[in-house]
């Protein structure tokens, strides 16, 4: 996991196996939640619907930027960082230190948010068989599966 090996590069920590599920959270006026990680378990999920839009409306760099930007922010925060502000400034540093570029994709991400890539991020969209008590998430199997090398 290309995270996880940058992590450690910049850090020196790192965390074994994690599960990586995609989920339809939906986007609402004036944000969205991008991805979450549940402590102190080892999943992290990744909204589907602002990832199928991205892969609608922009290139793959900025797809590939949003979505190496989300698995950092959640792999940050399955380290223990829990303090959001801490985190995102964690997110910029290493994201900083690894791409090295003012302007690549990931960079501004970090920097600015998505609103860089959806300026006008004023749009509403619940995926009509959303419900307020959960939806099926579907795993990505072998997401870590690195991690089960250390074991052997």
């Amino acid at each position: 996991m290309r995270v996880k090996k940058d992590v450690r590069k910049v850090t020196g920590r790192q965390r074994a196996g994690l599960s990586l599920g995609l989920v339809e959270m939906g986007m609402y006026k004036g944000g969205f939640i991008g991805g979450m990680h549940f402590s102190p378990g080892t999943d992290i999920v990744m909204n589907k619907t602002p990832l199928k839009i991205l892969l609608e409306q922009q290139p793959y760099e900025i797809v590939w930027a949003y979505t190496y930007h989300i698995l950092l922010h959640e792999y940050i925060h399955s380290l223990g960082a829990l303090n959001e502000q801490q985190c995102r400034e964690l997110t910029l540093r290493i994201t900083e230190k690894i791409f090295n570029e003012e302007d690549h994709p990931a960079v501004v991400l970090a920097r600015k948010g998505i609103s860089a890539y959806f300026p006008n991020l004023q749009l509403i969209y619940a995926p009509p068989d959303l419900h307020h008590d959960g939806n099926p998430i579907e795993y990505i199997y072998n997401f870590d599966q690195e991690s089960y090398d250390y074991y052997s």
